[in-house]
């Protein structure tokens, strides 16, 4: 592959299996300030959602070529959007708002976007900062989990919403709340996927201290999607990618933020804002990390 940058090699212990640890080199317009907070992807491709300018970025997974743009029609929002999260269900694309603490549907078909308004919970209670960052669903028992990065109490909180479709339309039904405590307010959640063979939700996990990057911190948790409920839940780190991320402080921005596991890898990207709120001014360049799993 030639996008793949094999700059550093970890094996690490997931399980029973070793891994791999591998730095991918997104085409050269990921250069440009895009803030790329979410992740996800289907069989063939991955999907990178531009945190300000409101586009998805669509790329073959086989070798990181561009084969599409999703611009998303947000003109009746008039402060504007931060998309920190995203998620495929069928042929929708399920993107979170935090900035208004929302959750979209844009039909890959159709090309719609809608509002979704979940019963049982008022998400603009989680906009802005520190609202809700990731996204992900279990397509198998149509449940859909999000992340709110951090509350005052230094907990995440992972809210579990039954789905259904009805006319073409999803609904949502909130089920329960789940508390993963972290040690000092310097950690928080960033990312959320979802672990089919393992039956787990895998938590991006950020240690950041402001003005010390050499004390970032980047992992990667995993909590028993069993083990989910109105109660504090149990998390456990899966892996460390501390190492990896601070050797391409220099070279790429490092704020990891994106997270999207396939049964063959685990894939992350970084946010690289730089304070220009501009998608067209250029940047540190994006990172994508792929840890194989098998």
């Amino acid at each position: 592959m030639k996008n793949l940058i094999i700059l550093v090699i970890g094996i690490i212990s997931l399980g029973l299996n070793a891994q791999q640890i591998q730095f991918l080199d997104l085409p050269s317009f990921f250069d440009r300030e895009f803030e790329i907070s979410g992740l996800t992807g289907n069989e063939k491709n991955l999907f990178l959602a531009a945190e300000r300018c409101a586009k998805i970025f669509v790329i073959k997974k086989e070798d990181l070529t561009h084969i599409e743009t999703i611009h998303l029609n947000i003109n009746d929002i008039p402060n504007g959007v931060e998309i920190e999260g995203l998620s495929l269900f069928k042929d929708f694309l399920l993107l979170i708002d935090e900035k208004n603490g929302k959750i979209f549907s844009f039909n890959l078909k159709t090309k719609k976007l809608i509002t979704l308004k979940p019963k049982g919970i008022d998400l603009s209670l989680f906009k802005g900062r520190y609202g809700i960052e990731g996204i992900a669903v279990d397509e198998k028992s149509k449940v859909l989990y999000l992340l709110r990065e951090k509350n005052e109490k230094l907990q995440s909180e992972i809210h579990a919403f039954s789905m259904s479709e009805k006319d073409g339309s999803l609904n949502l039904n909130y089920r329960n709340q789940t508390l993963v405590q972290h040690k000092d307010e310097k950690w928080r959640y960033t990312g959320l996927s979802i672990d089919y063979e393992n039956n787990t939700l895998l938590c991006l996990k950020s240690y950041y201290v402001k003005g010390q990057p050499h004390l970032d911190k980047t992992e990667i948790d995993h909590i028993s999607i069993d083990s989910l409920s109105n109660k504090n839940s149990k998390s456990n780190m899966l892996l460390s990618l501390t190492k990896e991320v601070s050797f391409m402080r220099n070279s790429f921005a490092t704020n990891i933020e994106g997270i999207y596991s396939d049964n063959e890898s685990i894939f992350v990207t970084s946010d690289n804002g730089e304070g220009k709120k501009d998608c067209s001014q250029k940047s540190m360049k994006t990172i994508m990390i792929r840890v194989k799993k098998h």
